[in-house]
């Protein structure tokens, strides 16, 4: 969840920069009023705030993820039709995050649904507290799934929860041709999951994932620091 201070916050700052609106109350002008039902949209998806203000048209890291993300982005509508999953792999401050939120925040403003999670996450919440989110997560009209890591699941019993509900909603996605994007530091997600779950997925992956290996510099590091503002 984001919390409420910081979304009240981003949407002081872009009242701030306004003429119109700067000295008043509440946001008047068009353009204020807009950004702040983007900034409430992107909350709701639960975008991380760090990527809420950041475009892939500053993005300086590799073509090889810039290019095929703007692509998808300049044809959400597209994008959203063909309904293919998109696995992005590359080792830590590639970008791949970035990426996947920049697609997210498209189809939001193209009114399509959509809602960002790590795996961690989605299982927890399918598991424990909220059941239904695993049908909420398998109709969403973009998902992306964060850090498919398999630091988060060192034993085989963390494996076999984490597997089965991954495959439980990625199938019943993939099935629907719903879009989800998904990013891991591993080029095979065998490497993920093994046992049944590695034929499972490699049966998915042949019918409905196209796969993007990230390589180029790491984004944290340096002058490369992914800090561009759209």
């Amino acid at each position: 969840m984001i919390p409420i201070k910081k979304i009240e916050l981003a949407k002081a700052e872009i009242k701030s920069k306004c003429k119109v609106c700067k000295d008043k109350p509440r946001a008047e002008c068009y353009g204020c009023i807009r950004w702040e039902g983007f900034i409430n949209r992107m909350a709701a998806a639960e975008i991380p705030i760090d990527y809420w203000f950041r475009s892939m048209k500053n993005f300086y890291g590799h073509d090889g993820l810039k290019i095929p993300t703007l692509k998808l982005i300049e044809n959400i509508d597209e994008t959203y039709s063909s309904g293919y999953t998109l696995y992005i792999a590359g080792e830590r401050g590639r970008g791949k995050t970035m990426a996947s939120c920049a697609i997210l925040k498209e189809a939001i403003l193209k009114d399509y649904s959509a809602f960002y999670i790590t795996l961690s996450d989605l299982v927890t919440r399918v598991t424990t507290y909220n059941p239904i989110f695993k049908i909420e997560a398998k109709s969403m009209d973009f998902l992306v799934i964060d850090e498919i890591d398999n630091r988060f699941f060192p034993t085989e019993n963390s494996m076999e929860l984490y597997g089965s509900q991954l495959e439980n909603v990625l199938r019943g996605r993939m099935q629907n041709r719903l879009p989800t994007i998904m990013c891991s530091n591993a080029v095979d997600i065998g490497l993920v999951f093994g046992g049944q779950f590695k034929k499972s997925f490699q049966s998915l992956w042949a019918q409905f994932v196209k796969t993007i290996s990230v390589g180029g510099p790491d984004a944290r590091k340096g002058e490369e620091k992914l800090n561009g503002k759209s």
